[in-house]
């Protein structure tokens, strides 16, 4: 995780010159899942979640910069294994190191319309996983995520795409979506599960 966190900064530093530009921003979510068990697509639900964190953006061009941050992200989804099966909800918790390319699209620099694309890494948190049990009660159970066993991964990396909207030179509105590169599943006799989140959020620059 240092050695993540340090690569995100350092790729600030490499515009130390330049101004960078704070700001904080959160969101509500859906999360759900590219599911397959022994090649066959199984049908998942989303999950309501939210996205909260901080952003660093530095211009390196008149219209395009290069932007990172720490991002909070609560996601997971929905899904039934098997016909006649109790339906399993998963939420899984990490922390988003994007590592985004930032194109404005107006005219005026930092005003209108924008763009982001690029990967996102991810650490995992913590999870939960919650059915309901013989009599009907609620079930709630930790998920584990981990580097080894037959659990959800500690890591996780997305290809993120963002339209967004400067109001101001401070207050700006987005929605992401993140498409899921790699399994987040260890056990490898257990379904293949790829990450997929749609998102809205609000910000605000600190300077």
């Amino acid at each position: 995780m240092k050695l993540i966190v340090l690569f995100a900064l350092l790729c600030l530093s490499l515009y130390s010159d330049a101004q960078i530009q704070w700001a904080i921003k959160a969101g509500a979510q859906l999360g759900s899942a590219s599911y397959k068990r022994d090649g066959a697509k199984v049908a998942t639900s989303a999950v309501a979640g939210f996205n909260a964190g901080l952003l660093a953006r530095v211009y390196f061009d008149d219209k395009v910069a290069f932007s990172t941050g720490l991002q909070y992200n609560a996601r997971g989804f929905t899904v039934k294994t098997l016909p006649g099966d109790t339906a399993r909800t998963y939420r899984l918790n990490y922390l988003d190191i994007p590592l985004l390319l930032h194109i404005d699209l107006s005219k005026e620099k930092n005003n209108g319309f924008y763009c982001k694309i690029g990967p996102s890494i991810s650490i995992g948190l913590h999870g939960k996983e919650i059915y309901s049990g013989p009599n009907g009660v609620e079930i709630r159970k930790k998920a584990k995520l981990s580097l080894t066993g037959n659990y959800f991964g500690l890591f996780d990396a997305s290809l993120n795409g963002v339209l967004g909207f400067s109001f101001t030179k401070k207050f700006f509105t987005e929605a992401a979506y993140a498409y899921g590169l790699g399994n987040i599943n260890n056990d490898p006799n257990g379904p293949n599960i790829k990450s997929r989140v749609g998102s809205l959020s609000l910000g605000w620059y600190l300077r």
